[in-house]
């Protein structure tokens, strides 16, 4: 060999590159983390009881499926009853503040100014553009195009929630029965046949509960694409992939895998940012500020908020009224615009079928917690479980003024906790009460959702109403004087809160 020879150039070797860099994270953790005494706190847990027990089979896959058809009908009947009213898709704030006019939008066009709401729903656009875009490639318009991925979110939901709670122990036929609980709620009877943001935040925080509670052990890969699924269609909902994996991984792989998430999507939000028009940065804090606008504390000190900060009210809203929906009443918004809430009514006169449908969802929920503290093979998810639900308390005992908006994001807590009534006492009792809440339940959520769809076309068609709410209309505009406010709330309150029963 001539000894003025270059060495051979050893061929790039991809397991060597992830070894030698696993080696330099597991220093640095070891370097800083490692000495903590949380380390050795967080790692003491057993969670190898999670992977040990039976795993899904394909006729469970199979029955999860076809119930997941069951909420793409429901869905498609939602939105059938909806249509009555067109506006709803045009005109902001129709329906509980939600904002269906932008949200139908984003899904579909790029250049739409209303993009600037990936303040908290960092990756929002870029997400779901891909697939409106694809629909319209097919000839769907731009409203049908986000009506049709609702219904699949929709659909994906019940199949994930009958998944999750296959895996937490139920047998098969009580899967069935509370998937249909599931689609009988308010939450989801009122929010499958609306363009929202809500259906898929739903996915996102099933997909994490599933990893949750899946007996296998995943890949880190799947973890990441849970972080960014949560993280990207919602900042708060980040909070069910952080509990996952701290329920399911040791420290080391937490830190690195929500190190290696956020920096995902931060490069996403980037991309969104070139691509679509006014899109916001999340990690801009000036943005994120601009969220206390919508604390129930702050609208309430500036006089904004006509409804009146009462937490009891918004935890209502959370563990009941997300199951069995209150009627809805016109009431004032805040930069005098006029929204529908249900945020402090109560059960209608003459209708027995909503007390009777609460009192067994109430008696429900609690044997479920009862039956969570005996499940104690679970201990680890329900704790992870228990601490979701105490940040969604207490996030929204302040934050949103009607808080029903948020339905979908409490929807599979609390029914997954009700789930477990079938490990406490009297089990046979526990069947009872969820085919009542099914029964009374869904006669009730029905009939609101026919009252909030009449309520909704009442006001779309006062003409200043339209004024007021048009979507291109900047929201912190003042179109009328003060006289003519107040005269348009009594009208909508006199016409609109009478005209259609509750």
């Amino acid at each position: 060999m001539n000894g003025n020879a270059l060495p051979p150039i050893q061929a790039w070797n991809r397991d060597t590159m992830i070894s030698a860099v696993q080696n330099r994270y597991d220093k640095l953790f070891d370097a800083t983390f490692g000495r903590l005494g949380i380390a050795g706190l967080w790692d003491r847990f057993d969670r190898t009881i999670l992977s040990s027990r039976q795993m899904l089979v394909r006729t469970d896959i199979v029955f999860a499926l076809l119930l997941g058809l069951a909420g793409m009908l429901a869905s498609i009947w939602a939105f059938s009853q909806t249509g009555r009213v067109p506006e709803l898709h045009t005109i902001a704030d129709l329906w509980m503040t939600a904002d269906a006019p932008r949200y139908a939008e984003n899904m579909v066009t790029t250049t739409d100014t209303t993009h600037h709401r990936t303040s908290v729903h960092p990756l929002f656009s870029i997400l779901l553009f891909p697939f409106g875009t694809l629909l319209t490639a097919l000839g769907a318009d731009s409203l049908m195009a986000a009506k049709v991925l609702v219904v699949a979110a929709m659909a994906a939901n019940v199949t994930m929630f009958s998944l999750t709670i296959r895996l937490l122990g139920l047998p098969r036929p009580l899967v069935g029965i509370f998937s249909l609980l599931f689609i009988a709620s308010s939450a989801f009877m009122h929010w499958s046949g609306i363009v929202e943001s809500y259906p898929f935040s739903c996915l996102s925080i099933l997909v994490a509960l599933f990893m949750m509670f899946r007996v296998n052990k995943a890949h880190w890969g799947w973890w990441v694409l849970v972080n960014v699924l949560t993280l990207g269609i919602l900042i708060t909902n980040w909070i069910f992939a952080l509990i996952a994996m701290a329920v399911r991984l040791n420290l080391k792989q937490f830190v690195a895998i929500t190190v290696s998430s956020f920096a995902l999507v931060v490069c996403l939000a980037v991309i969104q940012n070139a691509i679509f028009e006014k899109a916001v940065l999340f990690f801009n804090p000036h943005t994120l500020t601009r969220e206390t606008q919508y604390f129930q504390t702050s609208l309430a000190a500036e006089g904004l908020y006509h409804e009146g900060w009462r937490p009891s009210a918004n935890l209502r809203s959370i563990y009941v009224t997300t199951v069995v929906g209150m009627p809805a009443y016109v009431v004032p918004e805040k930069f005098q615009r006029i929204t529908t809430s249900n945020q402090n009514s109560t059960f209608p006169e003459g209708e027995i079928a909503p007390p009777i449908a609460a009192a067994a969802w109430v008696l429900l929920f609690l044997m479920g917690v009862w039956g969570a503290v005996r499940r104690k093979e679970m201990h680890l998810p329900m704790i992870g479980i228990s601490l979701m639900l105490l940040f969604q308390s207490a996030l929204h005992a302040i934050y949103g003024e009607v808080t029903s908006l948020y339905a979908l994001n409490f929807l599979p807590l609390v029914v997954i906790v009700a789930a477990c009534a079938w490990f406490a006492p009297l089990r046979q009792a526990s069947v009872a009460l969820a085919c009542t809440v099914i029964v009374f339940g869904g006669m009730n959520n029905e009939r609101r959702l026919q009252q909030y769809t009449d309520l909704a076309g009442c006001m779309a068609d006062i003409e200043l109403v339209q004024r007021l709410q048009t979507w291109e209309i900047a929201k912190d505009e003042f179109l009328l004087e003060p006289e003519e406010y107040e005269a348009l709330k009594v009208d909508l309150h006199g016409l609109c809160n009478t005209k259609t029963p509750s």
